[in-house]
């Protein structure tokens, strides 16, 4: 999955060169794609600095060193004086930044591991204990993986108490009216909580 963090700096941006000198000091190599483009060989980070405006782009996957990843973000952040902010997320700490990939990271690592027990022919019970530990997580609420979207989601009836309500339905899915039930994303890094039980109840899908 793809991101984009920005640098959001209180000062001049960094000119290109400064940034290269970075990765130097840091000890990440790396190429010039262009004059304003410097794509790290070891990670997969794209910087792109541009006269007003300074960003990365990052391809998380399921064997990505994350710690390396956000330690150099924040490295580069320190020395642009700026602040990093997650496109469509807002800013972030290090430990947040680190937390919101980890819980991607682990979600692609859950559907490499279901797509196993598939092969193994247990898919169903795999998936039905999964429900059983993330339903501990959050009483009350119908939370399940779910197996189009590839992720942990919340099924909420429309403008039903505790619910969601239709306005904000009408944002996530089209042609929805009061009654129906939808899949929701759930927030809190649920996906981390379930590799974890993964990797201790079938560790032969997980290794």
């Amino acid at each position: 999955m793809a991101f984009t963090a920005l640098f959001r700096t209180r000062g001049p941006v960094p000119p290109p060169d400064d940034v290269a000198d970075w990765c130097v000091q840091l000890g990440e190599a790396f190429d010039r794609e262009s004059s304003d483009t410097i794509q790290l060989r070891a990670l997969p980070v794209r910087v792109v600095v541009l006269e007003d405006s300074m960003k990365a782009s990052l391809e998380i996957d399921a064997r990505v060193p994350l710690e390396r990843l956000v330690d150099f973000l924040f490295e580069v952040s320190s020395r642009a004086g700026s602040d990093v902010h997650l496109a469509g997320e807002g800013a972030m700490t290090r430990p947040q930044m680190w937390m919101r990939l980890a819980d991607e990271q682990d979600r692609q690592r859950i559907v490499g591991a279901l797509d196993r027990a598939e092969e193994h022919g247990n898919s169903l019970e795999v998936v039905r204990r999964l429900w059983g530990v993330l339903a501990a997580t959050r009483p009350g609420m119908d939370i399940r993986w779910d197996n189009v979207r590839k992720t942990i989601v919340a099924l909420k009836e429309v403008d039903e108490p505790g619910g969601i309500s239709l306005a904000e339905a009408s944002w996530l899915v089209e042609d929805i009216t009061v009654g129906d039930v939808i899949a929701v994303p759930v927030a809190g890094y649920l996906h981390i909580l379930a590799w974890r039980w993964l990797s201790e109840a079938y560790p032969h899908l997980t290794a």
